[in-house]
C-alpha cells in the first residue's frame, strides 16, 4: 500500500517474485487499451488475436500466483476471458479513422 506521495506506507503481506509483478503490471496497462480511446462505449478495437494473447498472459498469472502461493491459498478466477466485439468489423467499415489493435 502506498501513500499519496508514491512511498510504501504498509509493506505487502505476502512477497512476490518480480517477474509475477511485471507480468501484473504489464497485463494492467495493457488492459488500459481495451476500451475504445475515442469513445469507450464503442466497440474495443482489440482484435480476435490481442485478446487471445491477453487471455493467455491471465491463465500464465494464475498459474504463476497458484505455484507461488501453494496449497494454502484459493485462487478465485473471475476474471472475463476477451473475445472480439462482434460489432467490430462493421465499426472500423463506418469508422476508417480507427485502426484495430492486433
Amino acid at each position: 500500500m502506498y501513500d499519496l506521495q508514491g512511498d510504501v506506507a504498509l509493506p505487502p503481506r505476502l512477497l512476490l517474485p518480480s517477474n509475477v509483478h511485471s507480468l501484473i503490471n504489464r497485463l494492467d496497462q495493457e488492459y488500459l487499451s481495451y476500451l475504445n480511446p475515442l469513445y469507450p462505449p464503442d466497440p474495443s478495437l482489440w482484435t480476435q488475436a490481442r485478446c487471445d494473447r491477453f487471455n493467455s498472459d491471465v491463465d500464465q498469472l494464475l498459474l504463476l500466483l497458484q505455484v507461488e502461493l501453494g496449497a494454502n491459498f484459493v485462487i478465485i478466477d473471475q476474471q472475463k476471458r476477451h473475445a472480439e466485439d462482434p460489432a467490430l468489423g462493421e465499426f472500423l467499415v463506418a469508422n476508417p479513422n480507427q485502426k484495430p489493435m492486433p
